[in-house]
């Protein structure tokens, strides 16, 4: 029950830090001009970064099944596909509460009796590659943006430094999956990339054909924000990154806010496609669970 509150608690301090912040952005902002901007945009390009972004997904898609294989969990490419996308859904309408990584969790262990330790080993060196592949592109964006803080020409030394870091967690912390380490990164960073071509095609739908690499990297950065456990969803995060960054370097408030918004629109859209899976389970066919090895073991006994 205590631990029940606790979690609750912590749950609506989250959700309070997204409020707050969205309402310091809107206060910031002319939310009329965002809508400008929106009513401008080119729609070929929408469909663009809409396409790039589902692609990322089908990339992240395949890092987890590397990462579930690596287990013992059998899963086809189409199943796994299924279940990712089933994650997407309630991530995004369940934040903060089971979400889409302890559904994955929970039914590929049901079904393939591999051990939820291991599926959780899944879910965080998936989300270990995927930030540090994160922070190497924006220390790459760093260098082509207009931003220019004391030493920052050393801020290269963090690409090695994080891959460094990467290669130590998994051979000390998470040493079964270190033999896939280089596929997990792999995946992690051609999914990034195709995530960086999506929030590009967002930009020149604005028709913003300048600076380009200053709001890209300010688009990265606001990713590695979200990661931190201090919103819902990363809600309010992203957007308060974009703020500050854009007065930093100059940049439009209001498209800034309006390529946050319309990414989380699309991931949203996309994401809801997840809602079929709701009701029609992806380990539907399978009625029965698979028996682990030790069961078996019991039953012939």
């Amino acid at each position: 029950m205590k631990r029940r509150i606790k979690k609750i608690g912590i749950n609506l301090l989250k959700l309070g830090f997204s409020v707050a912040a969205i309402w310091w952005v809107m206060s910031k902002i002319s939310f009329k001009e965002v809508l400008v901007v929106f009513s401008t945009a080119n729609g070929y390009y929408l469909l663009g970064a809409s396409f790039f972004l589902v692609l990322s997904f089908v990339f992240s898609a395949f890092r987890q099944n590397l990462s579930f294989r690596n287990t013992g969990a059998d899963l086809s490419q189409s199943l796994n596909i299924k279940l990712f996308w089933l994650g997407l859904f309630y991530n995004l309408f369940l934040p903060g509460g089971i979400g889409g990584d302890g559904i994955k969790v929970y039914l590929v262990n049901k079904y393939r009796k591999n051990g939820l330790k291991k599926n959780i080993g899944t879910m965080l060196v998936n989300r270990i590659s995927g930030l540090v592949a994160v922070g190497m592109i924006t220390i790459g964006l760093y260098y082509l943006s207009g931003l220019h803080v004391p030493y920052g020409n050393a801020t290269w030394i963090g690409i090695p430094l994080g891959y460094a870091f990467y290669i130590f967690v998994l051979k000390f912390f998470f040493k079964s999956f270190f033999k896939i380490h280089a596929g997990l990164f792999y995946w992690s960073f051609a999914l990034q990339i195709m995530q960086f071509i999506s929030a590009l095609l967002i930009l020149l739908s604005f028709h913003q054909t300048t600076a380009l690499f200053d709001y890209l990297f300010l688009f990265f950065l606001s990713a590695i924000a979200t990661a931190l456990p201090i919103t819902i969803g990363g809600i309010g995060a992203r957007e308060m990154v974009f703020l500050i960054g854009a007065k930093t370097l100059g940049l439009d408030n209001e498209l800034c806010i309006a390529l946050s918004i319309m990414f989380f629109l699309i991931c949203a859209l996309i994401s809801f496609g997840g809602l079929y899976w709701v009701f029609f389970p992806p380990f539907r066919r399978e009625l029965v669970p698979v028996k682990s090895a030790e069961e078996i073991d019991e039953q012939s006994d």
